[in-house]
């Protein structure tokens, strides 16, 4: 447990880096992500995280595909990441969980049970889903050739609802929040179910340097024993809908 003691020696021990952490993120990926105003579960924890050891955080939205090239090129600090392996530097501790699930609507009534009930389905995933969610969903992904991966994760529900997808690959909460704002601005109301297929996915950041991954983590501690952490996670996760968002700027 962190004392009083412990917790100033943390700050203290990184006053020495640099003041601004920037790091590449994905697109609008709500609620995890809000790139208009830089907020959302995920922007907020990091941010909170750096703002402990006096850190201002620059999110770099860009897609998931150039995030890694533009940590690759030094054009950032830091790229969100989950396959450590990809990627030379130096991984923080894990920030965040993401708990992916397939989708399908309550009116077809499909079976999805297990992975195998996906390999004849018309699939919209979420983009990287093919590489990150494990050996047999990337097996069963390659070989149906009705499986696309789309970038923007409106339209991935957007296509669900009007049922050009059997199914959609994606976090329970981003679909849930598609879902809801898609009832309210084009009136899409379609019951959707939910097939837990997968394990719970957690992420680092890969840091270009071990001072700011230091840091990044010292600052982790702290917001979780000062329960800033959890009321990040308390507010995003609660039943509100997209237009109660708080609106949290540098």
């Amino acid at each position: 447990m962190l004392t009083k003691v412990s917790m100033l020696f943390l700050f203290l021990s990184t006053l020495a880096i640099a003041k601004e952490a920037q790091i590449a993120m994905a697109l609008s990926k709500p609620p995890y992500i809000f790139e208009e105003d830089a907020s959302g579960l995920e922007c907020d924890i990091i941010r909170e995280a750096f703002k402990a050891v006096g850190t201002n955080f620059k999110p770099i939205f860009v897609p998931m595909n150039r995030a890694e090239n533009s940590f690759k090129l030094g054009k950032v600090d830091g790229v969100i990441n989950k396959l450590e392996k990809s990627l030379d530097g130096f991984p923080s501790d894990y920030y965040i969980d993401y708990h992916n699930v397939a989708a399908s609507l309550k009116s077809q009534n499909l079976k999805i049970q297990s992975l195998d009930d996906l390999a004849n389905l018309r699939i919209g995933a979420f983009q990287t889903a093919k590489n990150v969610l494990g050996d047999k969903f990337k097996s069963i992904a390659t070989q149906n050739q009705k499986y696309t991966e789309v970038a923007e994760q409106s339209l991935q529900v957007e296509q669900l609802l009007r049922k050009r997808v059997d199914v959609i690959i994606g976090d329970i909460l981003v679909i849930k929040y598609y879902q809801r704002k898609l009832k309210e601005d084009l009136g899409l109301n379609e019951e959707i179910a939910i097939h837990n297929l997968f394990t719970t996915t957690s992420y680092r950041i890969m840091f270009k340097t071990a001072e700011m991954r230091d840091a990044f983590n010292n600052g982790l501690k702290i917001i979780r024993k000062n329960k800033v952490y959890s009321n990040i996670i308390s507010r995003y996760t609660s039943a509100h809908k997209p237009t109660e968002k708080v609106n949290k700027k540098n």
